[in-house]
């Protein structure tokens, strides 16, 4: 009984220490599961959520970076929700995996969205790469 409180103890300052740790990238753009995408212009199938994000809880938050995933999130660090619809365009600009993420790589790719919507306010965008199957978008050659 000790020995299982002790194990709980510990996996839950895992999980807290966890949620504290700032994320670290490392860019896997070379990598050959996610070259080919690297360059291409995307259209949207389906409607994507877009949250903007930010880093630290402030009064006045300000957005770092823009989210794009299904089915998304909510929180005190979401600045704006913006769903992208289909025919939405987005540029894959570079591919990136966490680094330091304990139970998930959680690959993105950077993209640019056409048209950009003024909430992003140049603010770089990353999308989930589970996002990236026939059925949610087509891709070919960039423009």
């Amino acid at each position: 009984m000790r020995a299982n409180r002790s194990l709980a103890g510990f996996m839950v300052a895992i999980l807290l220490l966890g949620c504290d740790m700032k994320q670290t990238h490392k860019d896997v753009s070379k990598d050959p599961e996610h070259r080919d995408f690297i360059g291409k212009t995307c259209e949207l199938l389906v409607t994507l959520r877009a949250h903007g994000v930010a880093l630290r809880l402030e009064k006045e938050k300000k957005t770092d970076y823009v989210s794009i995933w299904n089915p998304g999130f909510s929180g005190p660090e979401m600045t704006f929700l913006v769903p992208l619809q289909p025919g939405t365009r987005m540029r894959v600009l570079a591919a990136r995996e966490c680094a330091n993420c304990p139970f998930d790589t959680l690959a993105e790719y950077q993209v640019s969205v056409i048209p950009e919507p003024p909430e992003f306010e140049g603010r770089p965008a990353f999308v989930r790469v589970e996002s990236f199957t026939p059925q949610h978008v087509r891709c070919g050659s960039a423009p």
